[in-house]
């Protein structure tokens, strides 16, 4: 019964997708900050930023607010928020990271990265991920 226990313990605090897949907060915010990286520098620019800040809680943000979050998280706005001081804004009072983990990645769509699937592009094509043995392919 303790083996139970201990199990269903791993799912608590984190999200749980269908195939059984779990993240917890950690692995929440490094999934959301790599999913909005997109040039890939380990930042968060103002562009990815305010996509993060726009799909999470339908607000635009201002180049003054995105200013002001870097100046108070100790990062540079030329450069952007990094991992870290993605971390400290989700350790903040007020935010949920399992609920912006969920608007970011709606059930059933896991990370690539995080599930051992392999991203492929073309240049003529969109993004395609393909998933797990029989090539399920998610289109982005």
């Amino acid at each position: 019964m303790a083996g139970q226990e201990e199990q269903s313990a791993t799912k608590v605090g984190g999200a749980i997708f269908q195939d059984g897949t779990t993240f917890d907060m950690k692995s929440q915010v490094v999934a959301i900050h790599e999913h909005f990286d997109a040039d890939g520098d380990g930042l968060l620019n103002y562009k990815e930023l305010s996509s993060l800040q726009l799909i999470t809680s339908s607000a635009d943000m201002t180049p003054e607010q995105y200013k002001h979050v870097c100046t108070m998280l100790d990062c540079h706005p030329d450069k952007g928020l990094s991992l870290d001081a993605l971390r400290l804004t989700y350790a903040a009072e007020g935010t949920n990271v399992e609920d912006d983990f969920k608007k970011v990645f709606p059930k059933g769509k896991v990370p690539a990265k995080k599930c051992g699937a392999k991203a492929t592009k073309n240049d003529d094509e969109d993004d395609v991920i393909e998933v797990g043995d029989g090539g399920v392919d998610i289109s982005s």
